[in-house]
């Protein structure tokens, strides 16, 4: 009675396996249509503007995904053909408009925030090293007379515009 018992259980794990097995992603190609999204007009126009990529064009990402955010999964479709610098460029602006979104607070902007991320389920890895690079903090945020455009931006852009108000640790 015991080996039966034994063998039941033995039966019933490799059947258990088995199902989990076939619970797993499929890398292997087939089924991987839910994420082939079309590139809309506006997108094909906003990559021939800006070949190059940059702020100018996480910008424009941004505004348009702020506007339209039903649009992400175009955006995320056309990143996957752009070039390196337009796919960080992208991944910056889909991570800006979704900071938008985080800040607005309703529970509306909330979902349209989520709807931004789960398109980045699709997204290859340089738009999503954009993303992440876009989205954290940069360390020169926090160094007085420093900003994203480098030295000189903000309060000390006065009489002295372009340098830096050099601080020292021995003078006060």
């Amino acid at each position: 009675m015991q080996k039966y018992l034994l063998a039941a259980c033995a039966v019933a794990s490799i059947l258990v396996a088995s199902s989990l097995a076939l619970a797993q992603p499929n890398d292997t190609g087939v089924g991987t249509n839910l994420c082939l999204g079309s590139t809309s007009a506006q997108m094909s126009a906003l990559l021939a503007r800006f070949p190059g990529g940059g702020p100018a064009l996480r910008a424009a990402i941004a505004r348009l995904l702020e506007e339209h955010p039903e649009l992400a999964d175009d955006v995320v479709a056309a990143a996957r053909k752009a070039s390196p610098a337009q796919k960080a460029a992208i991944g910056a602006g889909l991570a800006d408009a979704a900071n938008f979104f985080a800040k607005c607070g309703l529970d509306s902007c909330r979902g349209l925030e989520g709807r931004i991320r789960t398109s980045l389920g699709c997204a290859d890895d340089g738009t999503r090293v954009g993303f992440l690079v876009g989205e954290a903090p940069t360390l020169v945020q926090g160094i007085p007379g420093f900003n994203n455009a480098g030295a000189g931006g903000g309060q000390n852009a006065g009489a002295g515009a372009g340098q830096a108000q050099v601080i020292s640790p021995s003078k006060p």
